[in-house]
């Protein structure tokens, strides 16, 4: 140093040295020496008032500190290092009649308070933190985000949420609007969600920003699961919005408005689709989109809250510019009346009206692929035919092409058309590579159809028209015609190899039913098979998922083990198998 008492990097070296070895005097002469050379380094200068602490010279210290606040006290700077120093060594009341005198010399009320917040959240003091954050948040609303990160930072700590949330409830006079955001923040974050949706019904929704804020708490809603709370969140919006003067160029409302009813017929659709909490193993044709069933099962649906919306939809419609909803939600809503209600009628003009009013292509195709799916639904084979050869001539992209070409095949074979099928399966081959997504499902479908209409005789290919037929009709929800078609392929062409196919299919659907004992023994009469492997699976899967009887499961499942060893079956009935032996090891 005395070669070069500016020399910073042995000035940090010595100071370190000298603190840790206590030798306080040299640290003194040090510092003395430092802000001799560099008058302005504020945080040496209070580091020195540090040492007289250090060597017992308390008073000496707090007046060296005053006298730093009287020379640097225009300065912000001076007040975090102070305040920092006196947190370090528990000087409560100079703490906070530094806060005070800072706060009325800056005539800022929040002076300091983000900054005592986070020193407090450090020292796990919840309550004096959360008070410091709202007193932040109150005075600079626009770091509302920030301040709420804050907080719900140390709401990871489950023994700081009674603290928390009594502070947030003490500070609502201070200022109502920011501490009820930031309590429904927090209410969110421990997922008391009525709660936070209370704290925004008493926020109001008066102005755009509070559309905006409903709209996004709606879909916090959604995506926690917590639906008709989501549902009823979306609603509050729409209602604002018909009581709202709408002018068609407040582009605002307009696109408040189809993110709303966007956002409603996503939580509807969430809502009413049955969720399945387990994947099962025995699949017909499994992930083949040619055979995927899109119909629900209407069980547990309530269709009358399905209608109000509709309805509410209707009447928006009525006074709104047709720009305003988008199309998105026009499929989305398809979707639902496709799927769920089967109004094929009101899904056809949903679907349509996604597919005009929409400029991304994707969209365009996804609806004309499932106009062409509602019109099979509806039994219209001939309508879908056009329709689909009406898009193929439209367009001269590859990609749109291939898949508009698979749907045509569909359409042809559920039609019964199978010669047309096998046409426009060998054109789809020939054109797609190993990686494109209709390779394997069209390669899959060929082989089916080679092995059970093209190489039989005329009682095979009659047989194969019968199960087409069925199929059909399970695609259309006429699940009982479905099953009786079945049982009718098996019951006229036993000796056919899609018999056996029938089999399987009205063992699904019995089951489906609920018919447990009914589907064993369907199953059980194809086991001998070339689906033997799928039928012992699902008998194992009937007994595990349905009946919970784990130790008849694991007869089925072994079975499958020792008697189809070269099954694809084998590495997820083993895995099963594992998961069923550590749950017994629990209990």
């Amino acid at each position: 140093m005395d070669a070069n008492p500016k020399d910073t990097r042995i000035f940090l070296q010595l100071k370190a040295l000298f603190r840790k070895q206590e030798r306080y005097e040299d640290l003194k002469a040090l510092l003395l020496e430092r802000v001799g050379i560099f008058s302005r380094d504020l945080q040496s200068h209070v580091e020195l008032g540090e040492v007289f602490l250090l060597m017992d010279e308390r008073d000496k210290a707090k007046q060296f500190w005053n006298n730093l606040l009287l020379q640097f006290g225009e300065t912000r700077s001076i007040h975090y290092m102070l305040i920092q120093m006196y947190l370090k060594h528990s000087l409560d009341e100079e703490l906070d009649a530094l806060v005070v005198s800072g706060r009325k010399h800056f005539n800022d009320p929040s002076f300091l308070s983000l900054e005592l917040g986070n020193i407090h959240m450090r020292n796990l003091d919840y309550a004096a933190a959360t008070d410091e954050f709202v007193t932040y948040g109150s005075y600079h609303p626009e770091q509302i985000r920030a301040v709420s990160s804050q907080i719900l930072r140390m709401s990871d700590r489950e023994e700081s949420h009674k603290k928390i949330e009594t502070a947030l409830m003490n500070n609502m006079p201070m200022n109502e609007d920011v501490v009820r955001l930031l309590y429904s923040d927090f209410l969110f974050k421990v997922q008391r969600y009525p709660d936070a949706y209370n704290q925004h019904l008493a926020l109001g929704v008066t102005e755009v920003k509070d559309m905006e804020r409903w709209i996004k708490f709606a879909h916090n809603l959604r995506k926690e699961q917590s639906l008709p709370l989501a549902l009823k969140a979306f609603t509050v919006v729409l209602d604002a919005l018909k009581s709202a003067p709408f002018s068609r160029n407040d582009n605002n409302l307009k696109r408040i408005t189809g993110e709303a009813l966007y956002g409603l017929a996503l939580t509807y659709e969430q809502q009413i689709t049955p969720g399945q909490q387990w994947a099962p193993l025995a699949e017909y044709f499994p992930g083949n989109m040619f055979f995927e069933d899109h119909l629900s099962t209407l069980q547990t649906i309530e269709v009358k809250p399905l209608e109000d919306t509709f309805s509410l939809y209707d009447s928006i419609l009525v006074t709104l510019p047709s720009t305003t909803f988008p199309p998105q939600a026009h499929f989305r809503l398809g979707e639902i009346k496709y799927k769920i209600t089967r109004d094929f009628d009101g899904a056809m003009a949903s679907f349509a009206a996604a597919a005009s009013a929409t400029k991304d292509r994707d969209l365009a195709l996804r609806s004309n692929l499932r106009l062409a799916d509602v019109l099979m639904a509806k039994n219209n084979f001939p309508r879908g035919l056009k329709h689909i050869q009406d898009a193929l001539a439209s367009t001269g992209q590859e990609k749109e092409q291939q898949s508009l070409k698979f749907k045509l095949c569909q359409i042809h074979f559920f039609y019964g058309n199978i010669d047309n099928t096998v046409v426009i399966l060998d054109e789809l081959l020939s054109s797609l590579k190993l990686g494109d997504p209709y390779f394997n499902d069209a390669l899959e479908l060929k082989g089916f159809i080679e092995e059970n209409y093209v190489q039989g005789d005329q009682i095979d290919k009659d047989a194969f028209q019968s199960y087409v037929l069925a199929e059909r009709l399970q695609r259309q929800g006429k699940r009982g015609e479905a099953a009786s078609f079945f049982r009718s392929v098996v019951d006229v062409y036993p000796e056919t190899s899609i018999a056996d196919e029938a089999a399987f299919r009205r063992a699904q659907l019995t089951l489906e039913l609920g018919e447990y004992t009914r589907t064993v023994e369907l199953l059980v009469a194809i086991q001998d098979s070339p689906l033997g492997d799928l039928a012992t699976v699902m008998t194992g899967e009937v007994y595990d998922r349905y009946l919970f009887n784990s130790s008849e499961a694991e007869v089925w499942y072994f079975k499958v083990l020792e008697e189809y060893p070269e099954s694809l079956l084998t590495e997820p009935v083993r895995y099963r198998l594992r998961e069923i032996t550590k749950r017994n090891e629990l209990n």
